[in-house]
């Protein structure tokens, strides 16, 4: 059976890919370009997903997007990162979705030194708070309102690719990040001098996505997901390798400072795990992985069982699958980057 429901060209090689939820049948692509001469500029390009995939219109941007996302308290706030170490907020006219205003640019890292702007995630569970990662290894937290930026004391020793936060019990404080050195660091966002652990035993290569069990204290479009497995974290790596941690470092105990967690289960996907984006429907656990090289995943994991690829997905992509999100619980999105391919498909 062939899952493939629409298939489209980007204008600029994409390089991440959000829909919106007050609307999904428009989606927003962060794109990326690389000229010979070695600047980089980028887009948002908008389309619109009805028995085909159509694109709308661009907002040109002086540097490259390396991600896109979406306030979970106010779906109208879209926020890009930049390849030139900046974020900026737009906002989503409520009447016209495909119209966007730029509101504001924040300089997170020193553009002086080149310093691009990887990853942007939002708090599910403190409002205005965003973590930001970057080429120098460093992990800034932002407060959207004040304008403050935090630094973490331990850096990745390469570049840091992500990030993500806690949301339940003893983990709300807590914010989780992985990079080229194999490393994930976990620290308090209350003494941001010291790390809760940083251990280099969970993967053999880069860590680039991470997933814990999330809860929302809003009522937002952002997805809950394992919330009956507070302690449960799932990481993605270079190595080509999906694991569950059980972030506890004997049961019942919560997580200790200085002792790394341990993995409880794992799996070889056969493509570099870059993205991990849990599905929309309630109590449903199912995640889109992006497999890099080899297209994409639908990945499940029941309580106490082993992983299970559910779906295997590849269809036009010929190159690097960056992008991916749920359109709804029946049709994901995924884009990938050389060949500009943007294709929607049943998981």
């Amino acid at each position: 059976m062939n899952a493939t429901i629409a298939v489209v060209k980007s204008k600029l090689p994409p390089c991440c890919v959000r829909v919106l939820p007050q609307d999904t049948s428009i989606i927003i692509l962060g794109t990326y370009k690389l000229e010979q001469n070695g600047s980089r500029h980028g887009s948002i390009e908008v389309y619109k997903q009805e028995d085909s995939i159509n694109y709308l219109l661009s907002y040109p941007t002086k540097s490259a997007i390396l991600d896109l996302k979406i306030n979970p308290f106010n779906a109208n706030i879209l926020i890009s990162a930049h390849s030139t170490g900046e974020i900026i907020i737009w906002k989503i006219d409520s009447e016209d979705k495909t119209r966007l205003t730029k509101v504001q640019e924040i300089q997170v890292f020193d553009q002086d030194l080149e310093r691009l702007a990887t990853s942007i995630v939002f708090s599910p569970v403190i409002e205005n708070i965003v973590s930001v990662t970057g080429t120098d290894g460093s992990v800034k937290l932002v407060d959207l309102e004040r304008g403050d930026i935090t630094n973490f004391s331990t850096k990745h020793d390469f570049e840091c690719w992500i990030t993500n936060f806690g949301s339940q019990n003893a983990l709300e404080n807590v914010i989780f990040s992985g990079g080229d050195d194999a490393q994930l660091i976990a620290h308090d966002l209350r003494e941001p001098n010291t790390s809760i652990f940083a251990s280099r035993k969970i993967h053999d290569a880069g860590v680039v996505s991470i997933l814990p069990s999330t809860i929302c204290l809003h009522q937002s479009h952002t997805s809950e997901w394992k919330t009956n497995s507070p302690y449960e974290l799932w990481t993605g790596s270079y190595d080509d390798h999906i694991k569950s941690i059980d972030l506890r470092v004997l049961p019942p105990n919560k997580l200790i400072a200085g002792y790394p967690p341990r993995v409880i289960d794992e799996l070889n996907l056969g493509g570099g795990v870059w993205r991990l984006t849990p599905s929309p429907l309630p109590s449903d656990d199912r995640v889109l992985v992006n497999c890099m090289y080899d297209g994409a995943r639908i990945v499940n994991k029941d309580d106490a069982k082993e992983f299970e690829v559910l779906k295997t997905f590849t269809g036009d992509h010929e190159s690097i699958c960056y992008g991916g999100d749920w359109i709804e619980p029946s049709q994901v999105i995924t884009t990938s980057f050389y060949d500009g391919i943007v294709q929607s498909w049943v998981p």
